[in-house]
């Protein structure tokens, strides 16, 4: 798998938290809402970054992390348009439930080997 295949999730999502916080800068506001996708988004670069550096990053894993992303790009969407949107708790579980599955195959493949 090539560098760019494996990082290309990465920048897009790193441009989706950029676009989120320069929407952020007029409304400044701290919600769980908000700690949640930070953390979200500090454990995908953390597990990208492992992933890279580990050799594991496969096909398998690429595809996860853009259903991630393009999970993350679909809750925050709204946000970015209107300052008032709300949120979308089953777009943000089903990010975290990808995530979860991203670090549970992370961990099985360095625990067994694979």
């Amino acid at each position: 798998m090539s560098v760019q295949m494996i990082l290309l999730p990465l920048f897009v999502h790193v441009a989706l938290v950029l676009a989120v916080l320069l929407r952020g800068i007029r409304a400044p506001e701290v919600t769980a809402e908000g700690v949640r996708a930070g953390l979200a988004a500090l454990l995908f670069y953390a597990l990208t970054t492992l992933t890279f550096f580990t050799r594991k990053a496969d096909v398998l894993f690429v595809v996860l992390a853009w259903v991630f992303v393009l999970l993350r790009l679909a809750a925050a969407f709204p946000h970015l348009l209107s300052a008032r949107a709300r949120g979308h708790f089953s777009l943000d579980l089903a990010s975290l439930a990808v995530l979860a599955a991203m670090w549970a195959l992370f961990a099985l493949s360095i625990l067994l080997n694979i």
